[in-house]
């Protein structure tokens, strides 16, 4: 087995207090995770930039009931699991009782207390997931070899593969995020059992999958996993509007490239980066992210996001474009015009053009030059409304807007004539001639007038 230094593990002193506690009342508590995994993958050295180990889970013999006898403050967020969160001061960390499975179904699992560290981790999904660290002793349980699995970069279940993901299929989910982020190798029965087990992947719930998706949008290069949900299968089940993009290489390589170059702290531009790709059309790209994010039970507001910036991608705007031009890109894309902006730099980025990251640069200060003359681009801040109209005698009803539309038009063109006095008097004017009417007439309707009331009416 490698050799792993606790010495060098930094966990908070909140974290331990809380196992000190746990320890000095008599029961174990041992350090188990991510956070070993990830500390001793840091350890070994990489040349990844990976986050700092969250220390947040404490595993332990003792129950529940005890655990919230101990400390004074505590959450029960899955007792029913056996974990308790123990507050200290403003940091939380989750205390879970040692536990065994006694029946799973791929999706869910009923589980029992159990009363060894060795029980916990033979339960556990990856051998680099499976070590555990106990802070009063500094001893190391790593009874599956996770430590030299995370030397060789290797990703190996814990004992017989396919008990593993039968048990809870979202770990194939898991194995491709960890071999995504790590650079890791997938061993071979590990590798064969995820393939056998994909299908089993429909059965997961929504929430969770996307939560999956959401992690494997925060790392480092997101297209590693992607690669992996696409070569394994698992893209049919969850994410068919991207089945046909996987199909062909060379598109799906274009395609992931720009998701890596997009910033990992923007989930929604990363997605949006993705789904740009699965069509052509502005509605076709709108209509996939729309199917996709519904699926996978997006908020609302993420959804109709998401789903702007896919359908908003094309057309773009450039810097040898007209300050009007600029100013009715904006008055199209509203609050999304920044992350509009690094999608297309996620392109650039991906493609290794400089010269094109240069022209963006360009656009984007004179984008935000615009911006910062603060111009009328909607209704809101035109300066006449609605009642100004039906003043001059028109009619309630859509050509009244379509008329504001066409005054907001020509401040867009020249902000300089957002004045009330002014905009009357072309309302007037259009609608003595009638271009409204004539405008919004059927193509195959006779002409019958202009269709709207005098202004001395």
């Amino acid at each position: 087995m490698s050799a792993i230094d606790p010495g060098r593990f930094s966990p908070s002193p909140g974290f331990f207090r809380t196992a000190e506690r746990l320890e000095t009342a008599g029961f174990e508590a041992w350090a188990v995770g991510g956070a070993i995994r990830d500390a001793y993958v840091r350890q070994i050295g990489t040349k990844l930039d990976l986050p700092d180990p969250d220390w947040e889970d404490l595993t332990t013999d003792a129950r529940p009931d005890d655990v919230m006898r101990l400390f004074p403050r505590t959450v029960p967020v899955g007792v029913s699991h056996g974990t308790v969160k123990v507050l200290d001061g403003d940091d939380g960390f989750e205390v879970t009782t040692f536990r065994r499975d006694v029946e799973t179904d791929g999706r869910h699992a009923r589980v029992a207390f159990a009363d060894s560290i060795g029980e916990d981790l033979s339960r556990r999904d990856f051998t680099a997931n499976a070590i555990a660290w106990r802070p009063a002793s500094g001893e190391v349980r790593d009874d599956w070899d996770g430590a030299e699995d995370i030397e060789d970069g290797i990703l190996r279940a814990v004992g017989e593969p396919e008990a593993r993901f039968r048990e809870d299929y979202l770990r194939i989910l898991r194995g491709f995020r960890f071999a995504g982020r790590f650079e890791w190798a997938i061993e071979v029965r590990t590798d064969e059992a995820m393939r056998e087990a994909v299908d089993g992947l429909s059965g997961l719930s929504a929430e969770r999958v996307r939560e999956e998706l959401l992690k494997v949008m925060a790392d480092p290069r997101p297209s590693a996993a992607l690669e992996l949900y696409a070569t394994c299968g698992a893209l049919g089940h969850w994410y068919p509007e991207l089945v046909g993009l996987a199909a062909d290489g060379d598109a799906w390589n274009s395609a992931l490239g720009p998701v890596d170059a997009a910033p990992a702290h923007a989930a929604n531009v990363r997605l949006a980066s993705l789904l740009v790709a699965a069509s052509e059309t502005p509605g076709g790209r709108a209509e996939a992210a729309e199917w996709l994010l519904s699926r996978l039970k997006f908020s609302n507001a993420d959804r109709r996001y998401i789903t702007r910036l896919a359908r908003l991608y094309l057309p773009f705007v450039g810097a040898l474009d007209s300050a009007a031009e600029h100013r009715r890109w904006l008055a199209s894309v509203g609050d999304a015009w920044e992350d509009l902006f690094e999608l297309h730099f996620a392109v650039a980025r991906a493609a290794g053009e400089p010269r094109a990251e240069r022209y963006l640069e360009a656009t984007r200060e004179r984008i935000r030059e615009e911006r910062e003359g603060d111009p009328p681009l909607d209704l809101a801040r035109l300066a006449v409304k609605g009642d100004d109209l039906l003043a001059l005698g028109m009619s309630p009803g859509p050509i009244v807007r379509m008329l504001l539309e066409e005054l907001l038009e020509q401040v867009i063109e020249d902000p300089a004539r957002n004045e009330r006095e002014p905009l009357l008097e072309e309302a007037r004017r259009l609608i003595e001639i009638g271009a409204l009417a004539e405008a919004s007439r059927p193509p195959d309707a006779p002409a019958a007038g202009n269709g709207l009331p005098a202004a001395d009416d």
